[in-house]
């Protein structure tokens, strides 16, 4: 067997089936953790972000998005028929497009789970401390960048929230877990209703006149960074194996990029018609800011609504600890996968309570090691990249095995190219430095211990003749 065949051999149907694993999730669980991985600090800050970029027409960029992601939702609706006990895009692709390109995906989603969770983990101590009053100061802040210089600090407040997420996980199982978000996910839904609904009396539509400042460039960049709060939706993949049936993954799948999708683009629709997007030709100050800077509850209190914008910003307090809930269930997962797969090492299959230990061990330590010693800014946008190779490694692979009509493939495939191509390079360069990391360490232990590659070798060997 030559070595490109090796690298390019694919999981048959049934080969991943694991027996022991609990069939407890219903549709109603799968789309609060999907919606939990999709609406948090994203909500809470992109509609900020995004009308620097495209104005108003941001709720363009929200609605090309949503499109795109749809697509997508369909080819993983259809690969959990075809591989119903894998675990999100790295199942897919591993049975579709091959071992190599799977361990990139699987290697590249687990980074934008880390990426992720430090980057919302920074997130919520900001909301807490706006939220609360707290004030940390000095070494303890975290670190800083003054004048291109790198000021060394450690987030204390980062660490400490991963830690009691890591800890909950590990002691409370997939159950506690999944319930524990069902309620932070109803708290979320309330909070942004109250956004709408208060805020909609607010809306001045003169705000919208200037609709499309940035051009449709602008809505491309715009729909690019839109990818950040949908970078969730492959982390309801990651429990589909847990789902009770193939109906309650269907169900989950559309109701859960449904309610997403209209929530972004009515909360964009209002936020940018509660103030004007640029003045002077320069961003509205209410529109800069972090994750942690709040827009909404900012765009409330400019509108004279100070209890409500307060009330907000308590709210994402638990809103965004939800958030880390989920990012932190789904990485493990992947390298649960994984391992059964024979990629990893065994030690990331043993489970307590459903949830795999040493994978919420290590996830815990390098997410919290990201959040506490390097700043907001630099790993905000990393998020995003691993999550679109994935979904353009899904769309051609559900190609291939003509899982869904090739138009459908195409445009999905072709849709997340053009998000990609709208992403800041420093996100691309990063890129280009993390991923060979990752293919080292499947030369050095996957490559030679993949469960796939042993059976097809024990395969190939032919019998050997007993002389009578």
């Amino acid at each position: 067997m030559s070595l490109l065949t090796s690298l390019m051999r694919t999981t048959p149907t049934g080969l991943d089936a694991v027996s022991d694993t609990p069939k407890h999730l219903g549709w109603i669980m799968l789309t609060a953790l999907g919606i939990g991985a999709t609406i948090g600090a994203g909500i809470f800050a992109m509609p900020g972000i995004i009308a620097g970029k495209a104005g108003p027409a941001g709720i363009l960029s929200f609605i090309i998005t949503g499109f795109v992601i749809m697509i997508v939702a369909f080819c993983y609706e259809k690969f959990s028929i075809r591989v119903p006990n894998g675990v999100s895009a790295y199942s897919y692709v591993y049975h579709s497009l091959g071992e190599l390109i799977a361990w990139i995906v699987a290697f590249g989603l687990f980074l934008e789970y880390s990426f992720g969770a430090s980057a919302v983990s920074i997130a919520w101590g900001e909301y807490l401390k706006n939220a609360t009053g707290l004030s940390v100061t000095g070494f303890f802040a975290g670190p800083t960048i003054v004048d291109g210089h790198y000021n060394f600090g450690i987030n204390i407040i980062a660490v400490g929230v991963i830690a009691v997420v890591s800890t909950i996980l590990i002691f409370g199982g997939v159950s506690k877990s999944a319930k524990i978000n069902f309620l932070l996910v109803l708290l979320k839904l309330t909070l942004l209703t109250t956004f709408l609904v208060v805020g909609f009396r607010h809306v001045n539509p003169a705000n919208w006149s200037n609709f499309m400042p940035k051009g449709f460039d602008g809505v491309l960049k715009g729909a690019a960074t839109a990818v950040f709060p949908y970078v969730g939706f492959d982390a309801l993949y990651t429990f589909a194996r847990e789902s009770k049936s193939l109906r309650d993954t269907r169900l989950a799948t559309y109701w859960c990029v449904g309610i997403v999708a209209f929530l972004y683009v009515t909360v964009m629709a209002v936020a940018t018609g509660l103030a004007p997007c640029f003045i002077d030709g320069q961003p509205n100050a209410l529109f800069v800011g972090s994750e942690a800077a709040a827009p909404l509850a900012k765009l409330l209190a400019n509108a004279g609504e100070g209890w409500t914008s307060q009330f907000i910003s308590f709210g994402a307090v638990l809103g965004i600890f939800n958030v880390l809930l989920v990012f932190c269930m789904g990485g493990p997962r992947i390298f649960k996968n994984m391992s059964e797969d024979g990629l990893l090492p065994p030690v990331f299959q043993r489970v307590n309570k459903g949830n795999p230990v040493w994978g919420i061990v290590l996830n815990g330590i390098i997410v919290a090691a990201i959040a506490g010693l390097v700043p907001f800014g630099e790993i905000a946008d990393m998020m995003v990249l691993g999550t679109l190779v994935a979904f353009i490694c899904v769309c051609i692979g559900a190609f291939k095995l003509k899982l869904v009509h090739p138009v459908v493939a195409i445009v999905g495939g072709v849709c997340c190219a053009v998000l990609t191509a709208n992403l800041s390079p420093t996100v691309l360069t990063v890129y280009c430095y993390t991923l060979p990391t990752g293919l080292i360490i499947y030369f050095l232990y996957g490559f030679k211990h993949s469960r796939l590659g042993k059976t097809q070798s024990s395969a190939a060997i032919p019998p050997v003749e007993v002389a009578p």
